[in-house]
């Protein structure tokens, strides 16, 4: 379910200027559309977020370094381990200019909290699932590395007992969804670079966004792989005119 939704609280719309810089801001962001938080009795390990995080219709806005070059994120594979069931097992691909390198790693969910919504919708529960990932670019070819931090899902139990996807805020600013924040490391140099990405927005972004209803590029740096996301857009959306 989508509602586009339009804020008139000024402590969301400034939080959609200036991007969360902390996990901690991350879950207060969410934490804005609903009445309260608490914490969840539903147990992990009955639960199977594989569809949360295979979720496919909304492409992964993603960002690396301190110029906030473009990173492209995608997950091929995901399964929920059978012996360790707060554990799913990961394969992907992410790319940085013209470089694709393939991961294998995983995500493990260590906390599930459930947000009470005073917006009628047809879902018997709504939360946030709190975990950590560590995925490992494994190919033996330059500029490999290795991928670490924390990520935040917003899963809804339907009325039929699902647990989905929850885009039931899609359309609000500044709304996003399964968010990863950390670091990579580099295998040849070791040298550290903070790495973010999620649906809908960048976490942890900076002054890279300066959309209101949606992601926008800053012009700045358009030079780091945006312009790239600009042109796919107007592909996609001949009328697409960001900077009009």
């Amino acid at each position: 379910m989508k509602i586009f939704f339009i804020t008139t609280f000024v402590f969301i719309t400034s939080l959609a200027v200036a991007q969360p810089c902390s996990y901690k801001d991350l879950e207060q962001t969410i934490a804005s559309f609903y009445t309260k938080i608490k914490p969840c009795n539903l147990s992990i390990a009955k639960m199977d977020f594989t569809p949360v995080l295979l979720y496919k219709e909304t492409d992964f806005l993603g960002a690396i370094g301190i110029h906030k070059e473009r990173l492209v994120v995608q997950f091929t594979s995901i399964k929920k381990d059978n012996t360790q069931p707060s554990l799913y097992q990961v394969e992907g691909w992410m790319r940085v200019a013209k470089n694709t390198r393939k991961f294998r790693g995983t995500i493990v969910i260590n906390t599930l909290k459930t947000l009470l919504n005073t917006e009628k919708n047809n879902f018997k529960e709504e939360g946030i699932a709190e975990g950590n990932f560590l995925f490992d670019e494994y190919e033996n070819l330059p500029a490999t590395g290795i991928f670490k931090g924390k990520v935040l899902l917003c899963w809804a139990i339907s009325n039929k007992g699902n647990l989905e996807y929850n885009d039931f805020y899609e359309g609000a600013d500044p709304y996003f969804n399964n968010a990863f924040i950390g670091t990579w490391t580099s295998k040849q140099t070791q040298k550290t670079q903070q790495v973010s990405w999620a649906h809908l927005r960048v976490p942890c972004s900076g002054d890279l966004d300066i959309g209101a209803g949606e992601f926008i590029p800053n012009k700045k740096y358009l030079k780091y792989g945006w312009n790239e996301f600009i042109n796919e857009m107007k592909a996609q959306y001949p009328d697409y005119a960001p900077y009009n």
